[in-house]
């Protein structure tokens, strides 16, 4: 209601309520207000309210927003990114989180597949985590490889762990020269283990255990589709063609109003 300071507390007849919330302010002609956005959790209400009582405090707010600039750009030098490598990471993140079908196999492929989490096990992947995949198979896109390393490095540090499979797709010539250029700036400790980077000779995997990667993978980059933003950017334009509903009317449907209606096993 108009000047009420609450909300209604329920949320109508609808597929998706909200959760909202309600901050009245008045402005003066020429007056201006700035609003500090926090969202946290906790273990329980009296834990929540308190972590709200602690951050209306404005002298505290401003100085955990202005730590929290500074550890992110220390996360970022650790990992020698910038921001806007951050912000592409984090959309990228978007879709390891909620797939986009968009940056997943082509639906042919992954109705081809017949297997289940147990294959992924002889490649030393476990199949809990999210899987990023990417093919590569020319040197001149080596910088996907950088790229996709970086983003996993910058993942870890946001508490988001994937595992990030990369196929070289190189032929038998310079297969291990690309091999090398994929792996020389490789962390030993995420080499092969859960939440890692694998690296696998694409020709080495049989092809149903390449159509089950791609098939589970959340995010698949392939080196000839240009730069890993401009893949961020595609998205497929198929459009679905519904006919229009035709409406029949059944003499079977009839129901008769005389009947008492039941409802059993409802709660």
């Amino acid at each position: 209601a108009e000047g009420s300071n609450t909300l209604s507390g329920t949320e109508g007849s609808v597929l998706d309520p909200v959760v909202s919330i309600r901050r009245l302010i008045r402005l003066a002609p020429g007056e201006s207000a700035t609003l500090d956005m926090v969202t946290g959790m906790t273990d329980t209400r009296a834990g929540a309210l308190a972590l709200v009582g602690k951050y209306r405090d404005r002298r505290l707010a401003d100085r955990v927003f202005n730590l929290a600039w500074t550890h992110s750009q220390l996360a970022l030098r650790q990992i020698n990114a910038t921001q806007a490598d951050a912000q592409l990471y984090g959309r990228l993140a978007g879709s390891v989180i909620f797939a986009n079908e968009s940056l997943r196999a082509d639906p042919k492929i992954i109705v081809k597949n017949h297997r289940g989490q147990s294959g992924l096990w002889g490649y030393a992947i476990s199949g809990d985590l999210p899987i990023v995949l990417l093919q590569i198979g020319d040197h001149a896109n080596i910088e996907l490889a950088r790229q996709l390393q970086q983003a996993h490095a910058y993942w870890r540090l946001k508490g988001l762990a994937v595992d990030l499979i990369i196929w070289n797709e190189d032929n038998a010539i310079y297969r291990q020269a690309l091999y090398d250029q994929i792996t020389t700036s490789m962390e030993t400790r995420v080499t092969d283990k859960p939440g890692g980077i694998f690296v696998r000779s694409g020709d080495q995997i049989p092809n149903e255990d390449r159509v089950l990667m791609q098939t589970v993978a959340r995010v698949i980059i392939r080196d000839e589709l240009g730069t890993l933003e401009e893949q961020l950017n595609r998205r497929k334009t198929e459009t679905v063609s519904v006919p229009l509903l035709k409406t029949a009317k059944s003499p079977a449907a009839k129901i008769s109003m005389e009947e008492p209606l039941s409802y059993p096993g409802l709660i």
